[in-house]
């Protein structure tokens, strides 16, 4: 154990020239999918609706389910606490219908949705 923080100290060099290219390569992510934790971006297509969940397609082509809850701002407004989220969702979107939304992702697999705003209004 001694031996580590003095191998720490040389080597401390090392860490600050890798640290551009971790940078890089979060950069080149796409939608911050290495940032697990935190808020993200995700902007596409919906092209399905399952009860508290809106399916997006970004422009990869990859379908990334986004939770909604009584929380999430839709254009600005929250779902009302009396309002089933599903009968809402069909009610304010459509297949097709261009996206933006900022969601956290959720023990680590779930992405709920803070805001969604439509694009083509």
């Amino acid at each position: 154990m001694p031996q580590d923080p003095s191998s720490q100290q040389p080597s401390s060099q090392h860490p600050s020239s890798q640290h551009p290219s971790t940078s890089g390569s979060q950069m080149s992510g796409g939608m911050g999918g290495s940032q697990a934790q935190g808020q993200q971006e995700l902007s596409g297509s919906v092209v399905a609706m399952r009860r508290d969940k809106l399916y997006i397609k970004d422009e990869n082509g990859a379908v990334v389910p986004v939770g909604v809850n009584h929380s999430t701002e839709i254009d600005g407004k929250r779902i009302e606490k009396s309002r089933d989220i599903h009968s809402h969702l069909r009610r304010e979107f459509k297949e097709g219908d261009q996206v933006r939304t900022r969601f956290n992702v959720e023990k680590t697999t779930e992405n709920m949705a803070s805001s969604i705003e439509k694009t083509n209004k």
